[in-house]
């Protein structure tokens, strides 16, 4: 189950970040090229990452917490709460900022201070949630090379006990 929490939170961590990263890139460089389409197509492209960010949110909130639950580590906390803070950042910019600025930009008024004001509130939910999920990803590395710690009731073999290694000496030495 280690493998398979830990593969779909990669995934969707791999597939959020990424996705961010996209629309930074293809939404500067839509302006940068046509600012005529640029207009028109990056209101649309903001409502679709919109839609895919919750969801991915909500997967790696759940498979992170199911992973945490299913193996207490401190690490896989950071990680839960790293997603979780990502997560306000996009129900927030979904629920309270997109809503204002597509009507202010369908009314014509996208030059204005309050569209601007909006704007720059967007842009620095945006790159908050970057900066987490790169965050994130640190620690998820971390994740997968520590090994987790071991139960209580493992306890480690006395010196020439029974268990010692193969080839070496179990007890004394037999005399010739």
């Amino acid at each position: 189950m280690r493998y398979g929490l830990s593969l779909l939170v990669m995934l969707v961590w791999a597939l959020w970040l990424g996705g961010l990263m996209t629309l930074f890139l293809s939404v500067t460089r839509l302006f940068a090229n046509d600012r005529a389409i640029a207009v028109v197509a990056a209101p649309q492209l903001f409502n679709a990452f919109e839609r895919y960010q919750i969801i991915l949110a909500a997967v790696a909130l759940l498979s992170a917490a199911v992973w945490r639950l299913s193996e207490p580590r401190e690490l896989l906390t950071i990680l839960f709460f790293l997603f979780a803070l990502a997560s306000v950042g996009c129900v927030i910019s979904s629920a309270m900022i997109t809503p204002k600025m597509q009507a202010i930009r369908l009314a014509g008024h996208s030059s204005g201070p309050q569209f601007r004001a909006l704007h720059g509130q967007s842009m620095a939910i945006y790159t908050i949630d970057a900066a987490l999920l790169l965050i994130a990803g640190f620690v998820l590395a971390a994740v997968m090379v520590s090994r987790p710690r071991s139960s209580s009731t493992e306890t480690v073999p006395a010196p020439g006990s029974a268990s010692a290694p193969p080839g070496g000496p179990a007890g004394p030495a037999p005399s010739l």
